[in-house]
């Protein structure tokens, strides 16, 4: 039984955690998100493309690891047409969280999905019959106005799409439907090598483009003229200008970077940085080997600082003996294998390093940056990989 003196312990007490319940934050390890940048990032993309073309700003993969809610609100704040997804639960996440500008689902429709797409006001991408009829059976079940959907063209990616040659197909239904159900609002490809340099991706671009035009003319002989022709991603939206048309799917360049240094938007900023803080420290003779698999043994007496950060996390233990960290400005190296929940950093250079100092694991601390692109390499993955995969358990502030 609880004294009649003792202070209630509520739910709610940030002590123990927030007001719906849950444990406030105890680790240090937080990813923080701009939402400045992100709008920023949009702005340098319109002006790229300039005030004609449209910007569906893509948020997929609960916006490149940024948070989807957050990252949509401050996009479409920015002027952003409407908003891309992958998937159908992540357009209903959307509208679930309060927005009500277009949600445009580049995965096409899976069976079951239809009603959904229909009473969430979703806009599909199709390349099939099928999806066609789903859509309608949808749309006449629930008394509702034409769906609006994106035909999506197979020009060369050889993923998703329909194949110029099955075109005719397809617009045979729609030409059936005449408009009562479908309402083909936007026309769209995929690039494959948009993201490459030199003259052989180049050209396997122009083509993809041609095939798209040559595409269009076979819509426009059926009397069909889509109002969004759609080509281009973060790369492609200033190395193909022709192909900008009525609008661009940027990804990456909206959070401020890109596939790779080379191809990154001129302009935009970073909206993601990588916390920690030192949990404790360790000294250690020469000698001594370092966590799984001793891949280091130590040169020096040393002083190792421990990160409560692993591949839980996100941060990837390819990395191993090769990442490297901030502490006070100045870049640490990570010591042995990364772990699962705890990396081992060298401070012995740091003699005045202690407990709860700031670690800084992606972006800037003084007048040091660790970058995407670093992480990337020394993980030997895209940079997209690195912000998508900081894990659910780091919390985003």
């Amino acid at each position: 039984m609880q004294r009649k003196d003792a202070p209630e312990r509520r739910h709610g007490d940030r002590r123990q955690g927030d007001r719906r319940g849950e444990l406030a934050p105890l680790r240090p390890t937080f990813a923080q998100v701009d939402s400045s940048a992100l709008r920023h990032n949009l702005q340098v993309v319109q002006a790229a493309v300039g005030t004609r073309t449209r910007v569906l700003a893509v948020v997929k993969a609960d916006g490149y690891g940024h948070g989807a809610l957050e990252a949509a609100k401050s996009f479409v704040e920015a002027g952003a047409w409407g908003l891309a997804v992958s998937l159908i639960e992540e357009g209903v996440e959307l509208r679930l969280g309060g927005t009500s500008a277009p949600v445009v689902v580049l995965g096409g429709v899976h069976p079951g999905s239809e009603d959904v797409v229909v009473h969430r006001g979703l806009t599909p991408v199709v390349w099939e019959r099928r999806h066609l009829e789903r859509l309608s059976a949808a749309v006449s079940r629930a008394g509702a106005p034409p769906v609006p959907v994106h035909l999506k063209i197979d020009t060369g990616m050889s993923r998703l799409g329909v194949r110029p040659e099955g075109i005719d197909g397809v617009l045979d239904w729609l030409d059936r439907d005449g408009g009562r159900t479908i309402d083909l609002e936007g026309v769209m490809t995929h690039l494959a090598r948009a993201d490459e340099l030199g003259a052989d991706a180049d050209a396997t671009s122009a083509a993809q483009v041609q095939a798209f035009r040559d595409c269009l003319g076979t819509l426009a002989a059926r009397g069909l003229r889509p109002r969004l022709r759609h080509v281009c991603n973060s790369a492609a939206l200033v190395r193909l200008r022709d192909a900008n048309f009525d609008m661009v799917r940027p990804g990456m360049a909206l959070y401020g970077a890109g596939s790779g240094e080379a191809v990154e938007l001129s302009g935009v900023r970073p909206a993601m940085s990588w916390h920690s803080k030192i949990l404790g420290i360790r000294e250690l003779p020469r000698g001594a080997s370092i966590t799984y698999g001793h891949r280091d043994t130590l040169q020096r007496d040393s002083r190792l600082a421990i990160v409560p950060v692993g591949y839980g996390d996100g941060y990837a233990r390819n990395m191993s003996g090769q990442a490297e960290v901030l502490i006070r400005g100045h870049r640490c190296r990570v010591l042995g294998n990364i772990t699962m929940d705890v990396s081992m950093v060298d401070v012995t250079d740091l003699p005045d390093a202690r407990e709860g100092e700031a670690v800084c694991l992606m972006g800037r601390q003084g007048r040091e940056r660790i970058s995407v692109y670093e992480l990337a390499a020394w993980a030997k993955v895209l940079p997209y990989e690195i912000v998508c995969g900081v894990s659910k358990r780091v919390p985003r502030r």
